[in-house]
């Protein structure tokens, strides 16, 4: 019976170690497993410019609307909306919505038509990379 009295305290403590260093080394892979993910995603905003063409619009003229997207100086072709709203100043209710599509090295792009004149907002909203960013410009549309 001695020898049980010692064995199982022996056998309790030699298991608790072995599933100890399971847990630790289970820990140290997933710390460096999740660095890793976290050095993948940049703390530095997400930046956008705003662009159309041509600069000066004309009524009925087709339009093409461009964001350029960046990150600490890099395209970003992963963004997961890339939205153009165009509102008009004089009129709210008067609003278009452009879904923009990558054409390469960050740049987003969607073409419209307005057919009024006046001055109007354009807001482009991008979702990328856990951010939004929303710029927006004013544009003069000609007679």
């Amino acid at each position: 019976m001695k020898i049980s009295r010692t064995i199982v305290p022996l056998l309790l403590g030699a298991t608790l170690l072995v599933l100890g260093g399971c847990s630790s080394d289970q820990t140290k892979h997933s710390g460096i497993h999740n660095m890793n993910m976290n050095m993948d995603m940049s703390m530095e905003p997400i930046k956008v410019e705003l662009h159309w063409s041509p600069e000066e619009v004309v009524v009925n003229q087709k339009v093409t609307f461009e964001a350029v997207v960046t990150q600490d100086n890099l395209a970003v072709d992963d963004a997961k909306e890339v939205l153009f709203e165009i509102v008009s100043k004089n009129d709210n209710e008067q609003k278009i919505e452009l879904k923009g599509k990558l054409v390469g090295d960050g740049v987003y792009q969607a073409e419209g038509t307005l057919e009024i004149e006046g001055q109007y907002i354009v807001t482009s909203h991008v979702t990328a990379r856990t951010q939004h960013s929303m710029p927006n410009k004013e544009l003069s549309v000609k007679p």
